[in-house]
């Protein structure tokens, strides 16, 4: 199964540093994502190039658990990770750039969905739904970012 990829672009009304800062917090995952049951640190590194999290979400109605790593960070610019278990290994990440007085945050994700599991059409609806879930979430944070200091 090729791998699957999503980029959703938005344009919030706030600094680079302050979106950065948003991302950077993992408890605001669940605020701003439906069906992200837990994203939780693994260890006492919560932050930073390394940091483990589990996280489980609901899709299609099963549970997928994985655990992912954080392997880019660069404050201000950039937020990025690679899953290291799971049903459906993934990698992404946040951008964060000047657009005019604001910033465009760019979620870009590459997943493999597993081809065993997931045929073709599944796989289809599995990126439908998971593009919409994205898409969501990102107008969430834009809400969320512009309505409060």
């Amino acid at each position: 199964m090729p791998k699957l990829e999503l980029t959703v672009p938005v344009v919030v009304d706030t600094t680079p540093t302050r979106a950065f800062d948003f991302f950077a917090d993992h408890r605001h995952v669940a605020r701003v994502l439906e069906g992200v049951n837990r994203w939780e640190p693994i260890g006492t590194q919560t932050q930073g190039v390394g940091a483990r999290y589990a996280v489980e979400m609901l899709a299609l109605g099963f549970p997928l658990r994985s655990v992912l790593r954080l392997d880019r960070w660069r404050r201000g610019h950039e937020i990025g990770w690679v899953s290291e278990s799971g049903l459906i290994k993934q990698s992404g990440g946040f951008t964060f750039e000047r657009a005019g007085k604001g910033v465009r945050i760019t979620l870009h994700i590459e997943y493999e969905p597993p081809a065993s599991i997931v045929g073709a059409t599944v796989a289809r609806t599995l990126d439908g739904f998971v593009r919409h879930r994205l898409e969501t979430a990102m107008r969430n944070i834009k809400a969320t970012l512009e309505s409060t200091p």
